[in-house]
This record gives structure tokens, C-alpha cells and sequence, in this order.
């Protein structure tokens, strides 16, 4: 029994032996076939790495499938450790070596991985910085294009302004600008029969001179100026200012030329009796009271229409006009045959552009107009382009299509001092009493009886 004991305990250490022996051989040869392994991988990886050096199209991709194979190549070298460790784990001394070498191959592949990333981040940051310089290269050239472009443009749009200027007609417009007087007080006044004055005036649509007492004379220029129909205060308003430059005519030697009508209506005559024998005054002196139809908006500087300088007879606001007045915006349409008539009875020989016939180059007081340019030949006051075209005022606006002159007119009239139909608009619409009005059309004056002549 002894002998097959230790027979058997022979056999059974001689296995252990063998058995050992063939798992050293066995984790020999798994480092060596690892070893030569990641020889290959590296040498591969460097070739991929010249590869991407020479051709930069393709380097994302080709950095990409590099790192995927150091990737799984370091999931096999794992995997191989893993079974090497647990294969020897039946030996100690076994396990030691194996740790030993599986330290020095970890060192190993660690430092061919800086290796590597090194390497493939210096391509990575080269190619990078050759794009980024082709990018900026690229938007400097397009830079340069913009500027190019720009520059050629303001040259261009230079050339054209001054091709303009040699063509267009300036037009300017006076700065001076009209006084919104406040609503002044109004007051009561004490009258006196006119009948025993007498005045010779001209009518202005005959032609022909009346001589009458004072109150029929003025009744017959109310009549004939305004509507009797109109608003009380309107005709007040009126009946004074007529007095007024009645009485500043004859102090002057001047024949007035006023709108006369005989046939008044005994209402007409009750409301003029109302304000017999009142004037306006500018430091005690009866005033020049002119006044016109209608304004533009404004009535007109006297220094602008006739010269000199009359505090009176100022610009002011005349606000209801423009949207009340009938006069206000008339259009009046002449035939190019006609308009070519009568310029050249100005001593001009016309061009075939009918636009510069006509251009209007100066404002004052708003819409009047100060001067024309006849064809770029001669200059005509507003006024004066009024007188030849029969039109309502020197406020106008004019222009040219298919073979014909439009004239807009705003306003009727010289457009000095009080404006009719914005004293009635003033009165109907602003609730201004006739001394009111006065006040706001003819600046800084009074209102007062005036004495006996």
C-alpha cells in the first residue's frame, strides 16, 4: 500500500510540474506574440501618420480611424492581460513575473501613446493653422473687393451729383418766418356820423371813379368787397379797414382803387353804422390798411411784395385759410402754345425743354414766390408771373405734362395785411370780434375814433 501511495504522490507532483511548466510556456509566449504585435500596430500607426502629413484633405478622418485602433487595440491588450493574470493565479511566483512584465509592457505602450498623440495633435494644430491661414487669406481678398467696390460707387454717385448740379436750378426759401399774434382784447367804442365827408375813388372792375358821402362810399366797398351775407364781425372788420385806407388815401393824395356795388341792403348799412368813423392807428398816425381776398397760409411781408419796411404790415399766421378758403389750391391749366406766346414777348427765345420753361427758383413768406427762371435765360419776379398768366396769387406751384402749363395757386390776392376771408373765418370759426381781427392782421396797432375832415 506504502508503494502505490507513493507512487501516486510521484505522479501527482510530476503533473503539478508539468502543469506549471505549460502555463510558463503558455504566458511566455502570449507576451512575446504581444510584444511583436504592438511592434506591428505602432509601425502601422507611423505610416497612417506620414500618410496624413501629405495630403491634408483627408487628415480628420484618417486621425479618427487611428485613434479607434489604438482604441481597440488597448481593449485587446486588456483583455489578453486579464486572461494572462488569471491563468497564473494557481502560482505565485508566476503571478509575480507576470506583473512585473505586465507593468514594464503597460510603461511600454503608454509611452508609444504620448508618442503618438503628440504626433497627431502636432498634425492636427498644422493643418488647423494652414486653414485658418487660407480662411483669413481668403477674407482679406474678399475685403479687398468690398473696399474696391465701395470706392467705385462713391466715385460714381460723385460724378452723377455734380453732373446734376450743372442742370438744376436752385430754390430757396426766406427764413423769415409769420407771427401767430395773440387773441387781443376787445373793446367798446363810440361812433360818429361820416355822412358830411366826401370821396372820390376807382372801382376796380369798371374802371371808372365814384364820388360819394362817406358812409354810402363805404357801404358800397363793403358791398362790393365781401358778402353781405357773411358773419357780422367779418363785415365790422371790413367796414373799418376800408375806412381807414380811405382816409389814408386822402391824407396821401392817393386815389384808392377799391371793389364797389351799389344796391346794399339796409342790414348791411346797420352793421357799417355800427362802426362809423373808426380807424386803425400805429403810434397815433391812421395806417396803410390794405388787405386781399385770401392768403397762402400767411399773409406776406409788405418788404417782399412792395419794398420798405412797415411795422404794420408784417407776415402773420392766418391759420383757417388752407383748409377753408375756396382760393386755397386752385388749379389753372394753359396750353404750351399759348405760355410760349407770351414769354417770348419777354425777349426770350425758348428751348425745346418745355420743364425749364417755367422753374421757379425763390420763396418768401411760405408758398409766395420771390423769382422764376424763364429757360435759364432771364429771371421774372412771382409777382410778375401773376400779372402775365392771370393767376389768383404770386403763391403758386407749376408744372408740365402733355403739352400743357398747370399753375396751383393758394391764396387770392397781393396777400398784404388783412385777409377777407380770414377775418371771416377768424370770426365764424375763432369767435374773434372785428377789433380782434384787426389787431391780428395789422400788427401793433389801435383801434379809435377817428376825428372829423
Amino acid at each position: 500500500m506504502k508503494k502505490i501511495k507513493s507512487f501516486f504522490d510521484k505522479i501527482r507532483n510530476r503533473n503539478i510540474v508539468f502543469v506549471f511548466s505549460l502555463l510558463l510556456c503558455a504566458g511566455v509566449i502570449s507576451i512575446v506574440a504581444f510584444a511583436s504585435n504592438d511592434s506591428a500596430n505602432e509601425s502601422i500607426i507611423v505610416r497612417k501618420i506620414e500618410a496624413i502629413s501629405s495630403t491634408t484633405t483627408t487628415v480628420g478622418s484618417e486621425i479618427r480611424s487611428e485613434q479607434n485602433e489604438v482604441n481597440s487595440n488597448s481593449v485587446v491588450k486588456t483583455s489578453e492581460t486579464t486572461v494572462q493574470s488569471s491563468s497564473v493565479k494557481s502560482s505565485k511566483k508566476a503571478v509575480s513575473k507576470n506583473k512585473a512584465k505586465t507593468t514594464s509592457v503597460s510603461k511600454t505602450k503608454a509611452s508609444k501613446k504620448a508618442k503618438i498623440t503628440k504626433a497627431t495633435t502636432s498634425r492636427t494644430t498644422t493643418v488647423k493653422a494652414t486653414r485658418a491661414r487660407t480662411t483669413t487669406v481668403k477674407t482679406t481678398k474678399v475685403n479687398k473687393i468690398k473696399k474696391s467696390a465701395k470706392k467705385k460707387t462713391v466715385t460714381t454717385t460723385a460724378k452723377k451729383v455734380k453732373k446734376k448740379k450743372t442742370t438744376t436750378v436752385r430754390t430757396t426759401t426766406t427764413t423769415t418766418r409769420a407771427y401767430s399774434p395773440p387773441k387781443a382784447d376787445s373793446n367798446t367804442y363810440s361812433t360818429r356820423d361820416i355822412s358830411e365827408e366826401t370821396y372820390t375813388i376807382k372801382s376796380i372792375t369798371t374802371g371808372k371813379k365814384i364820388k360819394s358821402n362817406g358812409l354810402d362810399i363805404l357801404c358800397q366797398i363793403v358791398n362790393g368787397e365781401i358778402s353781405s351775407s357773411w358773419n357780422e364781425e367779418a363785415i365790422k372788420a371790413q367796414a373799418v379797414a376800408a375806412y381807414t385806407y380811405l382816409r389814408y388815401c386822402k391824407e396821401n393824395g392817393i386815389t384808392a382803387e377799391l371793389g364797389v356795388k351799389s344796391g346794399y341792403d339796409s342790414g348791411l348799412k346797420s352793421i357799417v353804422e355800427s362802426v362809423e368813423g373808426l380807424v386803425c392807428t400805429y403810434n397815433g398816425a391812421v395806417i396803410n390798411a390794405v388787405f386781399c381776398a385770401s392768403s397762402a397760409g400767411c399773409t406776406a411781408d409788405v418788404a417782399n411784395v412792395w419794398g420798405g419796411n412797415i411795422p404794420y404790415l408784417k407776415s402773420v399766421d392766418s391759420k383757417y385759410d388752407a383748409a377753408y378758403d375756396p382760393n386755397y389750391g386752385v388749379t389753372k391749366t394753359i396750353a404750351k402754345k399759348d405760355v410760349k406766346k407770351i414769354l417770348q414777348k419777354q425777349g426770350v427765345t425758348l428751348s425745346t425743354k418745355k420743364k425749364k420753361w417755367i422753374k421757379v427758383t425763390s420763396h418768401y413768406n411760405g408758398k409766395y414766390v420771390g423769382n422764376v427762371s424763364i429757360d435759364g435765360q432771364i429771371t421774372l419776379t412771382g409777382a410778375k408771373i401773376r400779372s402775365l398768366f392771370g393767376l389768383k396769387s404770386a403763391a403758386f406751384t407749376v408744372s408740365y405734362s402733355n403739352d400743357y402749363f398747370t399753375f396751383t395757386t393758394y391764396g387770392y390776392g397781393h396777400g398784404v395785411g388783412m385777409s377777407q376771408w380770414g377775418a371771416q373765418l377768424y370770426a365764424s370759426k375763432g369767435g374773434y370780434k372785428f377789433d380782434q381781427i384787426l389787431k391780428h392782421y395789422y400788427s401793433g396797432i389801435k383801434v379809435s375814433l377817428s376825428q372829423e375832415v
